[in-house]
């Protein structure tokens, strides 16, 4: 039983497509870090520009390319938070069970949001209205 459940994805998919499939499956893997990596960024840099989150080093990598930022707190953050994750979970049949997580993590930053914007005070916001 236990065997079956391991290999029941590569059984499910034909012999000779395997390595393509691994490859689609890796690359995918890829764009979505790389996703979460820009879109944490993009948020906390937003904040810190409307003073409701502390201050980061922000670091402009592009001085052609407008918006491409790094910021190694949140990126060290970040590789700490996957290695927690990788060493708690310990086994991939754990990982498969804990699949509903982004999902919780997606609400509870849909909740924050609003809260976080709460916190900045008129003055602060401010400064960004066009008037």
């Amino acid at each position: 039983m236990e065997s079956d459940y391991q290999i029941c994805f590569y059984v499910s998919i034909p012999e000779k497509l395997r390595w393509s499939v691994l490859v689609i499956v890796v690359l995918a893997a890829v764009v979505g870090s790389q996703a979460i990596i820009t879109g944490t960024f993009s948020i906390i840099k937003q904040f810190s520009t409307l003073g409701c989150f502390s201050r980061v080093k922000i670091l402009h990598t592009s001085s052609t390319i407008h918006g491409q930022i790094y910021i190694p707190e949140i990126n060290w953050t970040l590789m700490l938070l996957c290695l927690d994750v990788t060493i708690g979970f310990r086994d991939t049949r754990r990982m498969g069970n804990a699949a509903e997580t982004p999902e919780g993590w997606e609400m509870l930053q849909a909740f924050l949001n609003p809260v976080a914007g709460v916190d900045c005070s008129e003055a602060e916001l401010s400064k960004f209205s066009k008037e």
